[in-house]
């Protein structure tokens, strides 16, 4: 599994908003080089190509069948990316998915059984994770900071103006898009289950309120651990003029309420050794300075991106997974799935976590 080279080159397909991000990334970690760019738009392929000084193609075969690519970061529409995963794998590429892995369960699980199949690394874009908040989190629930966790509970109330999903005919539909829980809060549902593990069963409500456009724009999801704990995601991106993503743990013991990057409440039981960092953006010595980059796109610049990045590459030359797995993000595709299936029939759906 690991890389050919001591440097992982890699190729970007699809130069749209968030693909600054990812060049961003490649270009500040170590290791990581770009070496080429992809886009369906003739237009954005060579301005990317042409900025960053690297080959670029309309063609995607071309760019796959290039024997200096080692690695593949998919940011083209998201119901794209398992198409172009599957691609990248069938040629020995590694693959690295902007949110979410897929639309849907089967298109998630062949994505990941290819890898498997083809010896090569599939990681999935959930940048919040390593947030130094969120890994205090993580923290304190091994230190059992918060005791026996009650309630998880996350809130993504975005804004979207009709501009937003009217500027490229793929936004708000079921089949490219997939509504505010898979394209923006997908976020939020990994963290949900990351902090609050397996999701035995998922019920709730979506709704297409403020926008025109096909998938939905509101939800209200339920769920339940295979723990026994409940949780709690509320998504809209009707929300004027939006609002800082929330997060609340509850425990027996102690509790956390995070407020974009900052822990804004914070009490763990006695002993409990985790600490919210003092500065929230939690600054590390290899990011780039202040300043350096893009203007975040939606409330986010590549720092996150970096961080992940910088895990991709290490796992890629020493043959390691990576801290977030294809499975991580099937696992979330998994809860977005299960809750519009639960609005749509009214009922409770149980996942695999209940099966095991």
């Amino acid at each position: 599994m690991t890389t050919r080279s001591a440097t992982v080159r890699f190729a970007l397909v699809g130069a749209g908003a968030i693909s600054t991000q990812h060049i961003e990334a490649i270009a500040a970690v170590d290791g990581a080089v770009l070496v080429a760019v992809e886009s369906s738009s003739t237009e954005r392929a060579q301005a990317a190509g042409e900025r960053w000084a690297v080959p670029w193609t309309t063609d995607l075969d071309e760019l796959l069948a290039r024997d200096d690519v080692d690695a593949v970061a998919i940011c083209t529409p998201s119901g794209s990316h398992a198409e172009i995963a599957l691609a990248a794998l069938r040629h020995g590429k590694h693959v690295v998915v902007e949110k979410p892995l897929a639309l849907t369960l089967a298109d998630a699980d062949a994505v990941i059984a290819e890898g498997r199949r083809a010896g090569r690394l599939v990681a999935t874009i959930s940048q919040r994770r390593f947030e130094p908040v969120m890994q205090a989190v993580r923290s304190a629930i091994a230190d059992n900071g918060f005791g026996r966790i009650a309630l998880v509970i996350a809130e993504g109330l975005y804004h979207r103006p009709q501009s937003y999903y009217d500027s490229a005919a793929w936004r708000g539909t079921r089949a490219m898009d997939g509504g505010v829980l898979m394209n923006q809060a997908i976020h939020m549902v990994d963290l949900v289950r990351w902090i609050g593990g397996p999701v035995a069963s998922v019920a709730g409500r979506v709704a297409t309120i403020g926008h025109t456009m096909e998938a939905e724009d509101t939800a209200a999801v339920s769920l339940r651990f295979a723990n026994g704990a409940l949780g709690s995601i509320v998504a809209t991106t009707c929300a004027e003029p939006g609002f800082g993503q929330e997060l609340r743990i509850y425990g027996d013991l102690g509790h956390a309420r995070i407020v974009g990057q900052e822990a804004v409440e914070w009490s763990l039981a006695p002993g409990a050794a985790a600490e919210p960092p003092a500065d929230p953006a939690g600054v590390d010595a290899s990011d780039p300075p202040a300043g350096s980059l893009a203007p975040a796109t939606w409330g986010t610049d590549a720092t996150g991106h970096i961080r992940q990045y910088r895990d991709i590459v290490e796992a890629i030359r020493t043959g390691r997974p990576p801290a977030i797995t294809g499975e991580d993000g099937r696992n979330a595709v998994e809860i977005v799935v299960a809750a519009v299936e639960a609005s749509e029939t009214g009922r409770t759906v149980t996942l695999r976590a209940a099966e095991e």
